[in-house]
């Protein structure tokens, strides 16, 4: 969630320091960043955590794992990298964009390093969440300390690249805790299929997001690219939770299958179901009710036009968090790459027609529409292939029960929208009433014990 949540603490005071200009084009460079840095991973985000989660008990095979896997991301990392400065070189447009394009080839450098992968195969979690935000805290001092006018988007861009390189060099060196490498008996053919199979479906499913802003950009301009991104920032933040949970589950997943626990493996599945709609509903009603009032204390007055496209993007958590659950943590162990894939070619597919039919008329408000029918016609397919294939499929009647459990929260908030005009006091109150009858149906229906969990996490680092 610090991945996401520090830039939206520092966006209310970016956003008024860049204007909505400095937005899109800071948004729209990262994103084609992004998308280089997708190339270069291919599969390896999954690939990796799920092989060194079978190979973490035993060290030799660990090491060789790692070995082959990084010299595999070595080859990408430089071809990608090579190719991109490349089209730089050709592109009159990506000139124009200037310091910010040097910054980004090192964030896709230092992306090699970050190994992050390694880590959440070895359920080394702690260690993850302490650096992340020891490294963003110092982001977050640094932009309120150097960031002060329009023409600081090339320094804001040089700190925001500034968490990756951190990262990276944090995860370098730790290594050698675990394990001891030696490039030179590294076999990069040992995991290309699923490493250029998987990145497939991810260079697929970050066409929605990611190369969605940079086409709004080409064909609207960066006012719309920037109220784009701003409608986006709140999902953001949530979406990585629920990729927290798929993230977790994917190891876990994985060992549980290879030891045909296929009982376990069901009850883990709906147990993220419940943990899915527990979350979302009352998220997507608290932005449905108050995103004029999210957006304007956060952004500020000129990104009106941000209201609307995160009223639609929010629609869609349900869908997203559905179809990481399904791909992620069940497709992905199954190692049922090529329907995974197929899901995803019918995404882009979906997203390029729509893209040419809607975004030119609509813009940012079409882009917000494309990507909802895009990620929607993903998780058909893959909630189909699950289902022939383990027998799980969509919960459609603990969806249907959770909807009405979650009705509630409309009168809850309507009664807020009409009790003040304060924008802070109503996001507050909303948030307390919603967090309460959330926790009344965690107790009462959904039982997953997230409630005492955290509970207890407080209580043991509270005595650590």
């Amino acid at each position: 969630m610090s991945t996401y949540l520090v830039p939206l603490i520092v966006f209310p005071y970016i956003s008024r320091t860049l204007g909505v200009r400095g937005i899109g084009i800071v948004d729209t460079v990262d994103n084609l960043i992004d998308y280089c840095i997708l190339f270069s991973m291919m599969g390896l985000g999954t690939v990796g955590v799920r092989e060194i989660a079978k190979n973490k008990d035993n060290p030799k095979a660990l090491s060789q794992t790692f070995t082959d896997l990084f010299a595999l991301n070595l080859c990408s990392t430089i071809f990608i990298a090579a190719v991109f400065c490349l089209i730089v070189c050709m592109s009159p447009q990506l000139q124009d964009f200037g310091i910010l394009i040097p910054i980004g080839i090192l964030k896709l450098i230092a992306n090699l390093f970050w190994i992050e992968w390694l880590y959440t195969g070895l359920e080394d979690f702690r260690y993850i969440t302490l650096r992340s935000i020891c490294l963003r805290t110092l982001f977050i001092l640094l932009v309120f300390l150097l960031i002060h006018t329009q023409a600081d988007v090339a320094v804001y861009y040089a700190l925001f690249t500034g968490i990756t390189v951190g990262n990276a060099l944090c995860n370098w060196f730790h290594k050698r805790t675990y394990l001891h490498w030696d490039i030179r008996r590294a076999n990069i053919m040992r995991y290309f299929r699923p490493f250029f199979m998987l990145g497939v479906f991810a260079m697929l499913s970050a066409v929605y997001f990611k190369l969605s802003l940079p086409v709004l950009n080409f064909i609207a301009g960066s006012h719309e690219a920037g109220n784009y991104a701003t409608a986006t920032r709140v999902y953001q933040v949530v979406i990585a939770l629920i990729s927290t949970l798929t993230g977790v589950m994917i190891p876990r997943i994985s060992v549980l299958m290879n030891e045909n626990k296929f009982d376990l493996v069901s009850s883990y599945t709906n147990t993220a179901f419940k943990l899915l709609f527990l979350f979302s509903f009352p998220l997507i009603c608290f932005v449905e009710l108050l995103a004029p009032d999210i957006i304007r204390l956060f952004a500020g007055s000129g990104f009106d036009g941000a209201i609307l496209p995160m009223r639609i993007i929010m629609l869609q958590l349900i869908v997203i968090g559905a179809e990481k659950i399904i791909v992620l943590q069940l497709l992905v162990p199954l190692r049922k790459d090529n329907a995974i894939v197929k899901a995803g070619l019918l995404g882009v597919i979906v997203w390029g027609i729509l893209t040419i039919l809607l975004v030119p008329k609509y813009h940012c408000m079409g882009t917000s529409l494309v990507w909802v029918a895009a990620e929607f016609s993903v998780l058909v397919i893959a909630a189909i292939e699950t289902y022939r294939t383990l027998s799980i499929g969509f919960p459609i009647k603990m969806l249907f029960w959770s909807a009405l459990y979650a009705l509630p929260y409309l009168p809850l908030g309507w009664l807020v929208l009409i009790s003040t005009d304060h924008p802070t006091l109503r996001i507050l109150f909303c948030s307390f009433l919603f967090v309460a009858y959330a926790s009344v149906l965690e107790v009462k229906v959904y039982k997953t014990g997230i409630i005492k969990a955290i509970l207890n996490l407080v209580k043991s680092t509270s005595n650590e």
